[in-house]
């Protein structure tokens, strides 16, 4: 299934209509702040967040968010430079008043610890973050996209990356974007 290029497009565009799109560096007093004490923006991926770690996913903090958010969502993709990139992790459904999403979130189609959201899997895989896993001497590009949403999507836990992101570029209302590099280097 191909997917639509929202990420870099739709997304972005619909929330600086809405509410403002806040950018890697910028800091604007009163518009939606998403950080992470992990994950710093045109940084490196810690290697606990790869399969070459730990494997687990990021922790995010969430302040400001926009009127009228429903829910929160976040979606994860390597940057190859093509129309679509390969998604890695999708989650939605998060409360709206959620301040942490903790790292290390359970690989299952609903995560209790944050109000029953959702996650998706790669066609054919497993539920929940897949870490990044480049081969060595292969820098990857990892995009972690958060964004508010104005409405609560009607799409089950475990459904397939594409269709999860589809519904999630579809409410937008505001985002906020970590770009950050993985290589590993082969051993000599």
């Amino acid at each position: 299934m191909r997917r639509r290029r929202f990420l870099r497009t739709v997304g972005p565009v619909a929330a600086g209509a809405v509410a403002g799109c806040v950018g890697e560096s910028e800091e604007t007093p009163g518009l939606f702040k998403v950080s992470s004490p992990e994950l710093d923006p045109g940084g490196s991926l810690p290697e606990r967040f790869t399969c070459y770690g730990a494997g687990e996913s990021p922790p995010f903090k969430i302040e400001r968010v926009p009127d009228p958010t429903e829910t929160l969502a976040i979606v994860a993709e390597y940057d190859s430079g093509g129309i679509t990139d390969p998604i890695f992790w999708t989650l939605w459904n998060v409360p709206p008043d959620t301040e942490r999403i903790p790292a290390g979130l359970p690989r299952s189609s609903t995560v209790q610890s944050l109000g029953g959201a959702a996650q998706g899997r790669p066609e054919g895989g497993e539920v929940g973050y897949e870490p990044p896993c480049p081969q060595p001497d292969q820098p990857y590009t990892n995009r972690f996209q958060v964004y508010a949403l104005g409405e609560t999507l009607d799409v089950a836990g475990g459904t397939d990356h594409d269709t999860a992101s589809e519904a999630i570029g579809d409410a937008v209302l505001a985002s906020r974007r970590f770009t950050v590099d993985f290589e590993r280097t082969a051993a000599p």
